[in-house]
């Protein structure tokens, strides 16, 4: 009587673990899928906004306040996607870090100057972003895979 007590108890704890392992992937699989899209966004974004910025600096003062305006936009708008992207990730997550660091580098001259190379080394840097995140989210998507490898690799 005991035995078969026990087998129900143990079955319906392992039916309970299933299930949570089974709703967490569901959530790590949305979690991932936003943030893909929210990075997606935020480099659409980054791109118009370096695009107008190289027309911007050369044009006259007057069509230059028309620009700064669009500028500014666009500007907020990845800046609130770059939000939401940090505030995905631990604060201590390195890699997560870096890039974030370089997503905010897309938006900043100083990265990439303004000379004839601009071009050049803003889509160099985007990128080695999209290398970057194609990594976070391969690890990530690992992870969700096959929850023990992270356990694994602890050891």
């Amino acid at each position: 009587m005991w035995t078969a007590t026990l087998w129900v108890a143990l079955g319906v704890i392992t039916a309970a673990l299933i299930t949570r392992g089974i709703k967490i992937s569901e959530f790590r699989q949305s979690w991932i899928d936003g943030l893909r899209s929210d990075i997606s966004e935020y480099l659409s974004k980054a791109h118009q906004w370096f695009d107008l910025y190289l027309i911007f600096n050369n044009e006259t003062e007057q069509k230059k306040a028309e620009l700064s305006e669009k500028l500014d936009v666009l500007k907020y708008e990845a800046l609130h996607l770059h939000n939401r992207i940090c505030l995905r990730f631990k604060a201590d997550d390195q890699s997560a870090n870096t890039l974030l660091k370089n997503l905010l580098g897309l938006l900043d001259p100083g990265e990439v100057g303004i000379g004839n190379d601009a071009n050049s080394k803003w889509r160099d840097l985007s990128d080695k972003v999209v290398s970057e995140a194609r990594e976070l989210l391969k690890a990530e998507w690992e992870a969700t895979k096959n929850p023990l490898l992270k356990f694994y690799k602890n050891i």
